[in-house]
């Protein structure tokens, strides 16, 4: 059916006046809006809980108080070590600040008398060394000996 048909003929399907057999509700008549917004349009303002809301002032006043007291005893520590550095004399002079102490001159005398005591031995130690890292005389290996032929095996089955 076209759409100029549908207007001259009277359709069937939707009666002009309310019948009997069909009871009208107010749901029946009003077209339903699906875009509707299901939830309240208006959110409710969210309460805080007064506990809370005390309890957090409080922790923040403690907090604000402890870093105020940590600021001022950090202030009186500097203070009290820039007063003690500058009531500490430099330290005394050594007496004995010569270039080496007596621990050192020990040291230094022992490595000496060890060299000395090897120059006058380096012509033992010369011997000691050509002995232990010289020339040493190797055995050579005995030469591999020429293989032997083998016997041929014997026939099977026939006796000498």
């Amino acid at each position: 059916m076209s759409a100029e048909q549908s207007a001259e003929t009277p359709t069937s399907q939707t009666p002009e006046t309310p019948t009997s057999q069909t009871p009208e509700t107010p749901t029946s008549q009003t077209p339903v809006d699906i875009t509707q917004q299901a939830t309240n349009p208006t959110p409710k303002p969210r309460e805080k809980n007064p506990k809370r809301v005390a309890a957090g002032k409080l922790v923040a006043e403690r907090t604000r108080f402890a870093r105020e007291q940590q600021k001022k005893a950090a202030a009186e520590a500097s203070v009290i070590i820039a007063n003690n550095n500058a009531k500490q004399p430099p330290p005394p002079a050594k007496e004995n600040s010569g270039p080496l102490t007596i621990t050192q001159w020990l040291m230094v005398g022992s490595i000496a008398v060890g060299l000395a005591g090897i120059y006058y031995k380096r012509e033992e130690l010369k011997v000691r060394a050509k002995t232990f890292f010289g020339e040493k005389k190797r055995l050579e290996p005995d030469p591999a000996p020429a293989p032997q032929p083998k016997p041929k095996p014997k026939p099977f089955g026939m006796m000498d």
